[in-house]
């Protein structure tokens, strides 16, 4: 099964994000758990993310970018 990936620009340094967390990210933000899908802020100038909401199954993922107008 594919992972699915959303996101959309906040600004020219800001993405807001749906997807599972890589290793790296759930590092970076302090997450041990990984699992499920993560609503997050990726920052390009420091490599930054920051969690905000944790989403349990790829319908909730998937409604909430749709809510949010992600691509």
């Amino acid at each position: 099964m594919d992972e699915f990936y959303f996101s959309t620009n906040v600004d020219n340094d800001v993405t807001l994000c749906i997807s599972p967390l890589t290793d790296h990210k759930a590092i970076s933000a302090g997450i041990d758990d990984k699992l499920g899908y993560f609503l997050y802020e990726k920052t390009h100038s420091n490599d930054g993310v920051a969690v905000i909401a944790r989403l349990h199954s790829e319908e909730a993922a998937y409604r909430l970018s749709q809510i949010l107008g992600m691509e």
